[in-house]
């Protein structure tokens, strides 16, 4: 506990990484108290008042099926930061296990893992994910699987790395000579000091998911309407770009400052718990 308020105070020291915390914490919010925040259905239509500009009724305005964009933002949101969790869930799982099995291990293991990698890095990230998108369908839980079965490599190598530096240390020896499995060595013993840059990859890829979602999205392979998700009502404001902003204005602004938020947040975590970095930042 001692530990956690430690960290945490020095990432409140950190300014970029308190706003970027505060922006994420805030968004969270927002997310989650969605129904709280607006009275309209994200869904329903009213041809009467399509394409109003920002007013008292519509704090963001309304889009071509008269649909209030700020519900639709606010909604939108959720499954956003949904999609970006559940997939860095995915890709962090494979990671580690990757990762950390190849460099325990090492040998014929770590070849054969490591060649898997290398498999998979040799494909064109975007041109992988929307062969798999277009072979198994766009929607909510095809996004998040995708998502997360391609961002894994990076993760895979970090934490192969800090197992290969930590795998021979005395207290991992120690537990071997007293006859631990492997499985308890690596778990108890290896991944909990391992797990720092871990922290960090988890908060930029965090924000990697929900750039690609909403990539994938506004090209109408992600989040499938009425659904709303940052990326379609991009994709829906894209012909109105000269007679209603508003309907690309709001969303991308919402994206930028999702990335930023979560970029400035992994720079902090990355400052806080890599003594190493931060030493070779006082010295500079």
């Amino acid at each position: 506990m001692k530990t956690l308020f430690k960290y945490l105070k020095l990432l409140s020291a950190n300014k970029p990484a308190f706003i970027g915390g505060a922006l994420v914490a805030a968004l969270a919010v927002v997310a989650l108290s969605a129904p709280l925040l607006t009275a309209y259905d994200p869904a329903g239509q009213s041809m009467a008042e399509k394409l109003q500009p920002p007013s008292r009724a519509h704090l963001l305005g309304t889009d071509e099926l008269g649909r209030d964009v700020f519900s639709r933002m606010v909604y939108g949101s959720r499954i956003s930061l949904s999609v970006g969790l559940a997939a860095v869930a995915i890709s962090t799982l494979i990671g580690i296990l990757v990762g950390a099995v190849s460099g325990y291990f090492g040998g014929w293991v770590d070849q054969v893992f490591m060649r898997l990698v290398d498999i998979v890095l040799s494909v064109p990230a975007l041109f992988f994910i929307l062969m798999l998108v277009v072979f198994l369908g766009p929607s909510i839980f095809n996004v998040m699987v995708i998502i997360g079965l391609t961002t894994w490599t990076d993760l895979a190598r970090l934490v192969r790395a800090e197992v290969l530096s930590l795998k021979n240390r005395e207290y991992v020896l120690a537990a071997r000579a007293s006859g631990a499995s492997h499985a308890r060595i690596i778990i108890r013993h290896i991944l909990p000091n391992a797990m720092a840059p871990v922290f960090v990859s988890v908060t930029f890829g965090v924000a990697g998911a929900i750039l690609i979602e909403s990539g994938l999205s506004f090209l109408g392979l992600g989040v499938q309407p009425p659904d709303p998700s940052w990326g379609n009502i991009l994709t829906s404001g894209k012909d109105y770009i000269e007679t209603a902003w508003w309907l690309t204005a709001f969303p991308g602004l919402a994206i930028f400052a999702t990335i930023i938020s979560y970029n400035l947040l992994g720079e902090g975590l990355r400052d806080v718990l890599d003594p190493r970095l931060s030493a070779s930042k006082e010295r500079a």
